[in-house]
């Protein structure tokens, strides 16, 4: 293969007020003419890259107070390439990152760069997707925010984040907290999110982050600006002369004239497949090498998030001392060679048979209006002239919008005309693949290019058939069941739905939590529970509600809790922020409250469950799953056996949800780095290398990345484990050994994979069913 070998050179434009970085080819070297202060960054080495497609351009703005800062690391600001020893399938991305946290920039500058580093050293460690790796990165980043809030810090802080992934042709952004960003297309501006989310978590507040992520395919000229959050008042159209069509030096002048005499930080991103019209002599005697160390301003590091242990990677630099250089992802011949003199000649007879039916519009309109028109009026008489100057605009303006509307709709059919081509063909590559891997990234990129369909021409058939046959493919070589998916009911726009229980096998049910509204509701059913016997549901519990003496605060979880020789009725039970167990009784439809003791002491509970007529809660914040025994229709708490314990630490702090065997009362934990573990007593049974290593026929089973809900379903030795891990969009199925049985995968009714984006789920067995609660929807999965 024909490399040509590449030199990462940087220049500063002539105000030296916007630090800018760039990919250059090494075999270029004009003079300079336009710039100033030309210098080598020596701290990037050289390396090859196959031909050159896209180069990407970084450039950075620091304003306070209408200034520019004169500064070469900006807070809260990463540009990042792929370290040395990067996990597998990371070396070939190239991660951007702004942060904001609350408070003066010169009191967080620390503790921003600590977070930077975290996310940095986490997501070029963890093997897998893209978005996985983000994910993780940004939950373990929040972690450790938030464990530096409740830690005894003098001011808690709270965050928001935009983290970008330049992979190939591709852009995968990741949002967390009140931040947004923009991509600039050659048709228009593209806010990121587009519409104000129903509901927006900050980092360091809570351990469960709502975390948004978009996708993006990009072109020559495209641009993607990180923007400050204090940046959002402003309308899109704004933008729209910064990032459409627009170098990056009058990018970053034209933001400075918008934010005015305000303060900001942003970083803005712009891909190019051009050589630029001038580069700095690197050659030159003159051409001084200036070395631009990776400060971090004084002060105490925080130590890093538990758990995997850190590999030996690269620190991440200050954006202006870091260069994307942008490496390329050769598609076959096949694909890249593009049928062009069709597509011309399709778009040519598309433009003249337009132009051809806008004539025949026009004299159309003409005939009508000069049949409306009243008879000459007589020598002599007046005649208004208003009518006359109306039409006189309106017609320009109807050609306008026709011929404009006819452009955008040939343009939307030519590409995506181009995009079911590509996807046939990697089709037909990937059944000539020689490796299973190679086979996968055919498959892979027919998915992704889907959905890039499907954004241009919603329900577009052929691009549907193309999708589903590649994902049968994908689940073939991956040994995954797919499942049969029918939304059960859908809720109004703002519902987040987290936790959902199922009533007894007799008389059914099923209860779901709106952590938004702060409601319980009840959704009445047959034994099977597929069948909804109501139309609406019923709303049993929120909060403010009085229960008895008690006010019912923020609702956390729920469980069902079958009748025994402390309680004589079953009935559905809420954990209450406020330290009660909220009690909704079916039979009667009555409520009550109990409270529990030490519950001042909770710091983060997110999970319950029950054994042996014992309430036991996951609280992460306190690193404590504390434990109450049944007395009546209360519960008492013993000081000496007041929680679990076990003889590791457990790792509390990151576990996500737990459920015991109500055999032996073996604890199962899952923890959210893809850890998932079994305990008996205080003796560790097994983990995930038990399921990992399993002695199966199976194709390699991906490891977990970062699981949110553990179920055992069954009774006796017939149970059996199911684990949620939507970075991966999968429901594991395991033994209550820890051996592998099975994985699922589940579509939703857009094409979507619905484990991926799964708050919870509730199993019933024999036949299997999987109810999903995901935004405002609950859905419910069967085997074919």
């Amino acid at each position: 293969m024909n490399l040509q070998w590449w030199l990462v050179i940087g220049y500063k434009i002539t105000n030296n007020q916007y630090p800018i970085t760039k990919l250059l080819p090494a075999p270029f070297y004009p003079h300079p003419p336009l710039v100033k202060n030309p210098f080598v960054l020596p701290s990037l080495p050289c390396y090859p890259c196959a031909g050159m497609e896209l180069q990407a351009i970084t450039g950075q703005l620091y304003i306070v107070n209408g200034q520019p800062q004169d500064t070469e690391s900006v807070p809260g600001l990463l540009a990042q390439k792929a370290p040395s020893r990067a996990a597998h399938g990371r070396d070939r991305d190239f991660l951007f990152a702004h942060l904001t946290l609350s408070g003066p920039p010169a009191e967080t500058a620390v503790l921003a760069q600590d977070l930077l580093d975290s996310i940095s050293n986490l997501f070029y460690q963890t093997p897998g997707s893209v978005t996985a790796a983000l994910r993780r990165a940004i939950i373990e980043t929040n972690r450790l925010l938030l464990q530096h809030n409740v830690s005894g810090a003098n001011v808690a802080r709270e965050g928001a984040i935009t983290c970008a992934v330049l992979r190939g042709e591709e852009l995968y952004i990741a949002q967390a907290g009140e931040t947004f960003a923009f991509v600039g297309h050659n048709f228009g501006v593209e806010r990121l999110p587009p519409n104000d989310p129903p509901r927006i978590t900050p980092m360091g507040r809570t351990a469960g982050l709502d975390i948004r992520f978009f996708h993006n395919w990009l072109q020559p000229g495209n641009m993607f600006l990180l923007a400050d959050p204090r940046l959002a008042h402003l309308p899109t159209r704004a933008f729209n002369n910064i990032l459409i069509g627009a170098e990056i030096e009058n990018s970053l002048r034209e933001l400075s004239e918008i934010i005015g005499q305000d303060s900001a930080r942003v970083l803005v991103l712009e891909f190019t497949d051009e050589a630029p019209d001038y580069v700095p002599d690197a050659t030159r005697p003159s051409a001084a090498a200036v070395s631009l160390p990776a400060t971090r301003p004084s002060g105490q590091r925080l130590s890093p998030p538990t758990g995997r242990p850190q590999r030996d990677l690269e620190p991440a630099r200050p954006v202006a001392a870091r260069s994307m250089p942008f490496v390329p992802r050769r598609l076959p011949p096949a694909v890249a060679n593009l049928d062009v003199e069709t597509v011309e000649t399709t778009a040519r007879k598309t433009t003249a048979q337009a132009a051809k039916g806008l004539s025949r519009f026009t004299g159309w309109l003409a005939q009508l209006l000069d049949r409306l028109r009243p008879g000459r009026p007589a020598p002599g008489e007046y005649t208004g002239w208003a009518i006359p100057a109306i039409l006189a605009i309106l017609i320009p303006l109807i050609v306008t919008v026709a011929v404009t509307t006819v452009f955008l709709q040939r343009g939307r059919i030519v590409r995506v005309a181009e995009i079911r081509q590509e996807m046939n063909q990697n089709l037909t590559l990937a059944q000539a693949a020689t490796t299973r891997e190679e086979e996968q990234n055919h498959y892979f990129r027919v998915l992704a290019l889907a959905d890039y369909a499907e954004s241009l021409q919603p329900g577009n058939e052929e691009i549907n058939r193309l999708r589903r046959e590649a994902q049968k493919e994908l689940d073939t070589l991956e040994g995954i069941t797919r499942l049969v998916v029918q939304p059960l009911y859908e809720y109004p726009e703002g519902t987040l739905l987290t936790s959902i229980a199922l009533g007894d096998e007799l008389n059914g049910g099923i209860f779901l939590l709106d952590a938004a509204g702060n409601r319980v509701y009840r959704h009445e059913t047959d034994e099977t529970y597929l069948n909804l016997t109501t139309l609406d549901p019923e709303l049993i519990l929120s909060g403010s509600d009085v229960v008895g003496n008690h006010v019912v605060g923020q609702l956390i979880d729920l469980m069902w809790r079958p009748r025994g020789q402390a309680v004589s009725r079953d009935g559905m039970a809420v954990l209450d922020s406020n330290g009660a167990l909220v009690t909704y009784y079916p039979n009667l439809g009555d409520v009550r409250a109990v409270r529990l003791g030490l519950a001042s002491d909770w710091r983060q509970p997110v999970a319950i469950t029950s054994f042996n007529e014992r309430l036991y809660i996951l609280d992460s914040g306190s690193e404590q799953i504390w434990r109450y025994f049944a007395e009546g229709d209360g519960f008492t708490i013993n000081d000496e056996q007041r929680s679990l314990t076990f003889g590791d630490s457990g790792d509390l702090d990151q576990a996500a949800d737990l459920a015991i065997y109500s055999e032996d009362g073996s604890v199962i934990l899952a923890y959210r780095d893809g850890r998932l573990r079994r305990y008996v007593g205080d003796r560790l049974l097994w983990n995930e290398a038990e399921f990992l290593t399993s002695d199966t026929d199976s194709p390699p089973i991906v490891p977990m990345q970062a699981p949110t809900a553990v179920k055992i379903a069954g009774q006796g030795l017939n149970s059996s484990i199911y684990v949620l891990d939507p970075s991966t969009g999968r429901l594991l199925y395991l033994s209550l050994g820890g051996g592998f049985l099975g994985q699922f995968k589940a579509t939703d009714t857009t094409g979507q994979e619905l484990f991926a984006r799964a708050a919870d789920f509730a199993v019933a067995e024999n036949p299997l069913r999987v109810f999903i609660v995901a935004d405002n929807t609950l859905y419910v999965a069967t085997q074919q």
